[in-house]
């Protein structure tokens, strides 16, 4: 490192970065400067300077946490489109959907909702309408819900909001009761479903995606007709989302044997 000719504040950017990165809940501003060993005032203004960026977000303002933001996924689309997530998991959406004949979604949460990354179609029947970077919502997607059971029960409480929660059919939980034990559910099976609630002609399977600090990342569904659904065939699909799950959350450096915790 003698060769080296580092910029303190630059240093002390990615050190923040990576500290939010590694770290399994957001942190308080005292918790980066004792962590960073940064002065009050200088933590504040590079706080700020990252929120203003949104390579950073405000997770609780209530508590005043802070966690990585979209900035830091956008920056980094380069790699992640060629080593990331959607690079490694481009070949095993491919292989879901021809072995289920159905559209297979990769995505993520970004502001309470779901971002749609990438998705594969070539054997499907059927072609779902959603289109990459488009977002739904996070309580009535198969791929939402699966990422959403995901998180603790105080973070879905956050993203929800205190105000009315929007259905997009009669189907569609709309109180917070009914998501929690929605949530349970799914945790418990190991496997999410969107039965009509986000579209009345579809039937989702979906889980969430997992890296190597055993963090939710991203979640993967499949996206069937609700007519063609059979037990024998949501069967079929469970074990192939589950299966394709653990296996990508494994090249994300995951080593849990489960792919949630009831």
């Amino acid at each position: 490192m003698e060769n080296f000719k580092l910029n303190k504040s630059a240093e002390r950017v990615v050190d923040l970065l990576v500290l939010l990165s590694n770290s399994s809940s957001p942190l308080t501003l005292n918790e980066i400067c004792k962590t960073l060993g940064l002065p009050k005032s200088s933590a504040f203004e590079l706080v700020q300077t990252l929120l203003y960026k949104n390579f950073i977000e405000l997770d609780d303002p209530r508590l005043k946490t802070y966690r990585l933001g979209i900035g830091a996924f956008e920056a980094g689309i380069a790699y992640l489109s060629n080593m990331g997530i959607p690079h490694l998991a481009r070949p095993l959406l491919q292989e879901l959907n021809r072995q289920t004949g159905s559209t297979v979604f990769l995505g993520v949460e970004d502001k309470g909702q779901i971002v749609y990354l990438d998705k594969a179609e070539n054997y499907s029947v059927m072609r779902p309408t959603a289109k990459l970077g488009s977002r739904r919502f996070i309580h009535t997607t198969g791929i939402g819900k699966a990422l959403l059971a995901a998180l603790p029960t105080e973070k879905i409480q956050f993203i929800l909001g205190d105000g009315e929660i929007p259905a997009k059919t009669q189907y569609s939980k709309v109180t917070l009761q009914e998501i929690l034990q929605d949530m349970a559910e799914i945790r418990a099976r190991g496997y999410s479903i969107d039965d009509r609630e986000d579209n009345l002609e579809m039937y989702c399977i979906g889980s969430a995606i997992y890296d190597q600090w055993n963090q939710p990342v991203a979640a993967i569904s499949v996206a069937s007709m609700y007519s063609t659904m059979t037990p024998e065939r949501e069967s079929m699909i469970v074990k192939l989302v589950k299966k394709t799950a653990l296996k990508l959350s494994n090249q994300l450096g995951y080593r849990g044997e489960r792919l949630y915790n009831d």
